[in-house]
């Protein structure tokens, strides 16, 4: 599957690399949240095809995703005491390829959008 990470030196490089940096990038704050990754991939990495970059896009929007989805479900949970560790456990149970300093960058986005739509009860009205 990863065998166009194979191009220009003919060895694989790290995919969990490269979905952890495509994470990152779907994480940034700013003027490219929730932008598309792929043009910002593309600068870093042009060998990538389009159906790669897409795919790449789709794996770490869904990762974020999962991510921020399964922070709220805790906060529903654990409210103001859950904690990190919890948190990634349940998440590298599904996502076993991202890295600990995007794990806990997640969940710290996760926490500020669960705390901004209301906390634990769900939005605020």
């Amino acid at each position: 599957m990863f065998g166009w990470l194979r191009r220009s030196t003919g060895r694989v490089s790290d995919p969990d690399a490269l979905r952890n940096e495509g994470l990152a990038l779907a994480m940034d704050w700013g003027e490219d949240w929730l932008a598309p990754i792929q043009p910002r991939l593309r600068e870093r990495h042009p060998r990538l095809t389009a159906a790669e970059l897409d795919a790449l896009d789709a794996t770490c929007r869904g990762a974020m995703k999962l991510g921020h989805e399964t922070v709220h479900a805790l906060v529903r949970t654990h409210g103001k005491s859950l904690a990190l560790p919890v948190f990634a456990e349940q998440f590298v149970a599904e996502v076993p390829w991202a890295s600990a300093a995007n794990v806990a960058r997640l969940f710290d986005q996760g926490l500020y959008y669960a705390w901004k739509t209301g906390g634990p009860a769900g939005p605020a009205t």
